[in-house]
């Protein structure tokens, strides 16, 4: 159990020591809890940090239940089996994830001045979440962390479900959590304070020591 977001990126952070003032190295934060914990990992482990984007695309008949997602430059991960099982159109799934494409590049926009990423040639790029559940958003990361030339990515959360660690194994080189319960919900089930993170927070913090940003 974390107390608070900070909270839990303190204790991955001691997880996370042989990166510690790395030449090459970054962390991003997925929108919005995710970049909390990217604030605090870089301050703990002297790396510069920045803020990536990546919007759930909701099934029609649940938002909260992912089907995909959707990242800055318009990739998209699907899930194909929750796409086949609930019988999601190709259609309703190209329509939403042009809404939220637009919604994303906005909200990057206010808050780090920019929904353009450059290269991370040779880099080595933690990506963090406050916790990861089906996966959705994270493979999205991944996948656009990919598409920018990592030489290296690291998934780093507090909490993951023992299916998406699996699944999180094959796709990053290496996947670090201190949490994998069997009895995983919800992200939230494991930290005494879960409140939502707002963009004007994040982008106070994002102004505030943002370090070395890649847009």
């Amino acid at each position: 159990m974390f107390t608070s977001r900070t909270d839990a990126a303190q204790k991955l952070a001691d997880i996370l020591s042989k990166y510690k003032s790395r030449d090459q190295t970054i962390v991003l934060g997925i929108l919005r809890g995710g970049a909390v914990l990217a604030h605090t990992l870089s301050r703990c482990l002297g790396l510069p940090w920045d803020v990536l984007g990546i919007k759930k695309i909701g099934a029609p008949f649940d938002p909260e239940l992912a089907v995909g997602a959707v990242a800055p430059d318009g990739s998209i991960y699907v899930d194909r089996w929750i796409k086949e099982h609930y019988g999601v159109s190709d259609d309703y799934i190209e329509g939403t994830k042009a809404r939220k494409l637009v919604e994303l590049r906005d909200q990057l926009n206010y808050i780090r001045g920019s929904s353009s990423y450059g290269n991370l040639n040779s880099m080595i790029v933690i990506v963090t979440d406050d916790g990861v559940a089906t996966g959705a958003t994270m493979k999205a990361a991944i996948s656009f962390v990919k598409n920018k030339n990592a030489q290296k990515i690291v998934v780093a959360v507090p909490v993951i479900s023992p299916e998406t660690f699996e699944e999180l194994r094959g796709l990053a080189d290496e996947v670090k959590a201190l949490l994998i319960p069997e009895d995983f919900m919800a992200v939230g089930q494991f930290y005494l304070n879960f409140q939502q993170v707002t963009d004007d927070e994040v982008a106070k913090l994002y102004r505030s020591i943002k370090g070395e940003n890649i847009s």
